[in-house]
């Protein structure tokens, strides 16, 4: 295939995938891991870090619910099992590969697992990655490319990095990225959203 075939391809493909996302938005559960941006953006040479306008996080579900069947009831019920889901500690322990994916692993792994497991309960729908893996693996993607951007072990001095969840956020599939729809707290404790913390794509 010639090289413009495929940016004919390519383009093609994108304006799909945008027509997709405008017909049938996803949402995803995250749990945000803020605390690792610094030596995450150090280490690609960046000043902040977004895939696709989500920052640096543990996914919980995805996909969720679409997008525009999220009403008030259901964030009620998101509200719910943040409030029954106590906040954690873990650690950024060690990086690993996935097919064309490099992630740290965060341990314990388990609160995670449970948080998605207790989803599943509440939405016996969703289903993580719709059901292509027999097994969930908590994970934080930190690039998405077949090689390390940069040297592994620059990053990998920086760890363990040490940090707390303390909020599951709802972000909303939109043409030009994800955003953050609401932040919920761990546990209960009562917490607005202001504008400035919405995640706009990059």
């Amino acid at each position: 295939m010639t090289s413009a075939a495929a940016r004919v391809r390519a383009i093609a493909a994108g304006a799909m995938g945008r027509a997709s996302v405008w017909v049938r938005p996803a949402s995803i559960l995250i749990v945000p891991v803020l605390a690792a941006e610094p030596a995450v953006a150090a280490w690609l040479g960046q000043e902040r870090v977004a895939f696709d306008g989500a920052p640096l996080h543990v996914t919980v579900m995805f996909p969720f619910l679409p997008a525009r069947s999220l009403d008030a009831a259901e964030e009620e019920g998101i509200a719910d099992l943040a409030h029954e889901t106590e906040p954690f500690c873990f650690a950024l322990a060690r990086l690993g590969q996935f097919p064309g994916v490099q992630y740290l692993a965060p341990e314990p792994a388990a609160p995670f697992i449970a948080v998605t497991d207790r989803i599943q309960r509440r939405w016996p729908a969703c289903r993580p990655y719709d059901g292509m893996y027999s097994s969930v693996v908590p994970h934080m993607t930190v690039a998405v490319a077949e090689r390390l951007p940069a040297d592994p072990g620059v990053l990998e001095r920086e760890l363990p990095i040490r940090t707390r969840a303390d909020e599951l956020w709802l972000l909303e599939q939109t043409v030009r990225g994800w955003r953050t729809r609401r932040r919920f707290p761990l546990g209960g404790r009562l917490a607005a959203v202001p504008a400035e913390v919405r995640v706009a794509s990059q």
